[in-house]
């Protein structure tokens, strides 16, 4: 008898793969696939199993603890349970942070989380900042803008710059 398919695991791909297209979809087709989404997320439960979550990650269930451990990924346990499982929006979001080539996930992980929580610090900033440029005369904003786009192609330069013999000869 052949294996039967892992359908909680197909779930989760799918889920994955919905949520990660979905964030680049205009929100039109974004509220499309809602349904769907909310569907999957349903069948899928609060709580994965970590045999099953090590699985989608492409990873092993130590190397799974281990990012428990360090914090890449959340743990919980279910109502009534004694075992622990893996947050199912955790899983999904650390997913949608590796791909199959990814030559050390756990890094990218890392990455990933740094990037997001400075931006999500970042939103309110973001929002207040937006609003009140939007209230300044239009030659104000034009005057900050060619600030600003000055300052970004100074940055530019310098990235683009050759490593100097200091750097070359440490190794960095």
């Amino acid at each position: 008898m052949k294996n039967a398919p892992d359908t909680a695991l197909e779930d989760l791909r799918h889920l994955a793969t919905l949520r990660s297209l979905a964030a680049e979809l205009p929100n039109a087709s974004r509220r499309a696939l809602e349904p769907i989404i909310t569907d999957l997320t349903t069948r899928i439960g609060p709580i994965v199993p970590k045999r099953r979550a090590a699985a989608l990650l492409g990873i092993s269930v130590q190397t799974l603890d281990l990012w428990i451990q360090r914090d890449r990924i959340k743990a919980r346990r279910a109502e009534g349970s004694t075992r622990t499982g893996i947050d199912t929006d955790s899983l999904v979001w650390t997913a949608n942070q590796i791909t199959p080539d990814t030559p050390r996930p756990g890094r990218a992980v890392d990455l990933a989380r740094k990037h997001a929580a400075f931006w999500r610090f970042n939103e309110a900033v973001t929002a207040a900042e937006g609003r009140a440029f939007a209230a300044l005369p239009f030659a104000t904003r034009i005057e900050q803008l060619d600030a600003l786009n000055a300052s970004l192609a100074e940055l530019n330069e310098i990235r683009l710059r050759p490593p100097t013999e200091k750097a070359i000869s440490r190794g960095t």
